[in-house]
């Protein structure tokens, strides 16, 4: 069975201000355990007093995604590269 990707947007960077996101897939297993990663829904990230619509999951394994660790994750994964024509 394939592992199956979704797309999700997420804060680019800690310190969004409230306007910094970015769209990026991921395989949609936990780094930790293997297991998938939960239904995704919309919040709220805040930076401060500033905040922005974004997606969240919460695993069914209950290991927690971090923003900064999903962002080290898509770079890394190779899910997240453009082709360019030359």
């Amino acid at each position: 069975m394939e592992t199956p990707i979704k797309t999700v947007t997420i804060p680019a960077c800690d310190s969004h201000e409230g306007i910094y996101k970015i769209t990026i897939k991921l395989l949609w297993i936990c780094p930790v355990c293997g297991g998938p990663r939960g239904t995704i829904h919309t919040k709220r990230s805040y930076d401060g007093s500033l905040n922005m619509l974004v997606d969240s999951w919460d695993s069914r394994c209950c290991h927690i995604d971090k923003y900064a660790s999903v962002r080290n994750e898509a770079l890394a994964n190779g899910l997240n590269l453009t082709r360019v024509k030359l």
